[in-house]
């Protein structure tokens, strides 16, 4: 111990553990405990190594991510018998008040009108109500006022969707979809990350759909994972975008958000 307490860092810590104490009664007893955790601490460091940790003991799996595109907006487009890729469609609750709040958007829109899922109807480019260039908030934004570029956003806007929210039929659509996850995976195996996104661990299920030895597991997992994803358009005319890993869930979900998002294939 003096031999320890020698130490600069170990005075400072002391010191900074002591400062916190201020205003209650600095005991032998506490002093004690907090010099035994610093020396726990420091006799262990070979064993934290300062942060490192060795990944190759952990367990490995073979996880499919799938996020379902533009969920609710795909939804509404299939219902109406519209491309969900390619039709202007924004879901938006209160669409009669000026504050509409837009909850999704399917993947044309958000080229057309540069707007992510979450919003207000104020700002967008166009009034929903007349589906006419809105002056106002194009130079809210920054937006250009040619003439070229009013005709665009006006063209747009009058073959663009706006339609209310519906989340007992969204509910619907997603226990179809996870009815379609327990054909590859036991219900043990399927993890609900959201309502338009979860993951399977193929592990187990992996070489049943591919029992070629001479397949690796990264290209079983590739082709498993497009066939779910056929399953599910099929099934319900939904597209998806799938993130691949043969190790866990965090390298599926990054692999699926940097990309396959990304990726023509999806």
């Amino acid at each position: 111990f003096r031999r320890l307490l020698k130490t600069p860092i170990t005075q400072l810590l002391v010191f900074f553990l002591l400062s916190k104490t201020i205003g209650n009664t600095v005991t032998l007893e506490n002093l004690t405990k907090i010099v035994y955790t610093f020396v726990s601490l420091y006799t262990n460091k070979k064993r934290w190594h300062m942060g490192y940790f060795d990944y190759t003991r952990e367990p490995r799996s073979d996880i499919a991510f799938i996020d379902m595109k533009s969920f609710y907006a795909s939804v509404e487009c299939v219902e109406r018998g519209l491309h969900p890729l390619k039709t202007s469609l924004c879901v938006m609750s209160r669409a009669d008040n000026s504050e509409g709040l837009i909850l999704a958007s399917s993947p044309m829109f958000k080229k057309v009108f540069g707007k992510s899922n979450v919003g207000r109807s104020y700002d967008l480019p166009f009034d929903i109500h007349t589906r006419k260039f809105s002056y106002y908030n194009a130079k809210k934004q920054g937006l250009p006022t040619t003439s070229d570029y009013i005709r665009y956003i006006e063209d747009w806007a009058k073959v663009t969707f706006i339609v209310p929210p519906r989340m007992d039929e969204y509910i619907a659509v997603n226990l179809e979809i996870q009815r379609i996850f327990q054909n590859y995976g036991s219900p043990d195996d399927i993890y609900p990350y959201s309502i338009d996104e979860g993951f399977i661990d193929l592990t187990s299920s992996l070489n049943y759909f591919i029992s070629d030895k001479n397949i690796s597991k990264k290209d079983k997992l590739d082709a498993v994972s497009a066939k779910i994803q056929r399953d599910i358009w099929r099934e319900t005319g939904i597209y998806s975008t799938i993130g691949m890993s043969n190790a866990n869930p965090l390298l599926a979900k990054l692999a699926l958000d940097n990309e396959a998002k990304k990726a023509p294939t999806m």
